[in-house]
């Protein structure tokens, strides 16, 4: 699709929806999926926490956490196909309802042998629902707001997801420790039922019933096929994602490993600090969020590189904090501001890549795009921690950050190279 194409593009979904950010339609999408944000993030704090404590195994911990990935990366695809050719607000009520029926049974078992495999499960549903629900809203956001409103719309959208992330693991935690895990299931159950209601109610996306003439299985190939031919047809596209995949596995990866070793173990401070550094990436994301929503349209694809570039200096910053024969309290004060920095960067580069993936892909297709970008990002998560979890037996902290700032500046300069082409 050139230029001429994505203006058309542009201009039909301004001519459909003609509105700003803050109309009716698009809070209460927004307020739909942070109900259901909060719930999924609720659940998913208290719930493996308390199959540590039943179990006291830091394997079974973190292995059901990790597998949770599975059913995620492998329903991505299907979640965008079902995006584009399904009633949006359908996917929503509907997947809403099944995890508000899911924490509803786990509350019948919580106190019952049955607990273990039932919490497997439901962390399982709640990974399957992210996967379906993700593409499904961001696929959404351009049918209700118009296209010079569509940044704006990102950013808020990503300021939900942030304040969810925030406040899901405060409330989980103060119902958890104060009252155990069957309170959790109703709480979480409670926001789900409420998320349905709000999106049945309030909730409203033109939709055009695509055609299908093959069986279900021939036509989501057919889809998937058509989106890879227009990401092959558009290189700059690709490479957006690509690079987004690749800022995972060097960038988010380091924090998600790293961060816990650098506070406990390397400089030697405790577990509330380390939760000091994990409010410092919340506020620096809604930081860099709020900018955006706040002076929207201010910053192109093109500045994407540049936003590498500044996100791989902060982490050599962090590195060089670290391997300074500095105080470790003061070198923890350097990471708080650095790590606030470099997450308001990351945040920035999301909202503006997002934009430019959705306002470049034609309607069809934008939920299956957005589907491949959280697929191959979250494949690439992973990976990352793993190897890193493996190099820090082997090497320091800081030398593994300083690599992975080298790595993001390769990153930086191939996507630089190909938007030039």
């Amino acid at each position: 699709m050139g230029t001429k194409d994505a203006k058309r593009t542009g201009e039909k979904r301004r001519g459909r929806t003609g509105k700003r950010a803050a109309n009716p339609r698009f809070v209460a999408l927004m307020g739909s999926q942070g109900l259901a944000l909060l719930g999924l993030e609720v659940l998913q704090f208290a719930l493996p926490l308390h199959l540590l404590n039943l179990t006291g195994s830091g394997a079974l911990f973190g292995g059901v956490v990790a597998v949770g990935f599975a059913p995620y990366t492998l329903l991505a695809p299907v979640g965008g196909i079902i995006a584009d050719r399904t009633r949006k607000r359908g996917v929503m009520v509907a997947v809403n309802a099944v995890l508000a029926a899911c924490m509803l049974m786990f509350w019948l078992v919580a106190e019952t042998p049955a607990v273990i495999g039932a919490t497997i499960a439901v962390l399982m549903v709640a990974f399957a629902a992210q996967a379906l629900l993700q593409p499904c809203v961001q696929s959404a956001i351009p049918y209700l707001v118009a296209t010079d409103e569509l940044e704006r719309a990102i950013a808020l959208m990503n300021q939900v997801g942030m304040l969810t992330g925030i406040g899901g693991p405060v409330l989980g935690g103060m119902v958890f420790g104060f009252f155990g895990v069957e309170p959790i299931a109703v709480v979480s159950a409670g926001l789900f039922a409420l998320g349905a209601v709000v999106a049945w109610a309030l909730v409203r996306v033109p939709y055009t019933p695509p055609a299908r003439t093959a069986g279900a299985l021939v036509t989501a190939r057919a889809d998937m096929a058509e989106a890879l031919g227009f990401l092959r047809g558009r290189p700059v596209l690709w490479r957006t994602i690509m690079a987004a995949t690749l800022l995972n596995l060097f960038g988010s990866s380091f924090f998600n490993v790293c961060s816990p070793y650098i506070v406990t173990e390397t400089l030697g401070l405790s577990n509330q600090l380390l939760g000091a550094l994990q409010a410092a990436l919340a506020i620096g994301g809604l930081a860099g969020g709020g900018l955006i929503a706040a002076f929207p349209g201010r910053l192109s694809i093109r500045v994407v590189p540049a936003l590498l570039v500044g996100i791989a200096g902060t982490l050599a910053a962090a590195s060089a904090a670290v391997a300074l024969p500095v105080a470790p309290l003061l070198a923890f004060a350097a990471l708080v501001t650095i790590f606030a920095a470099t997450m308001a960067l990351c945040t920035a580069m999301s909202i503006v890549a997002t934009t430019y993936l959705q306002v470049e892909s034609p309607e069809t297709l934008v939920g299956k795009v957005m589907a491949l970008t959280y697929m191959l990002a979250n494949c690439a998560t992973p990976a990352g921690q793993l190897a890193y979890g493996i190099a820090l037996d082997a090497v320091p902290a800081w030398a593994i950050g300083a690599v992975a700032a080298a790595m993001i500046v390769l990153v930086a300069a191939w996507l630089r190279r190909g938007s030039q082409a």
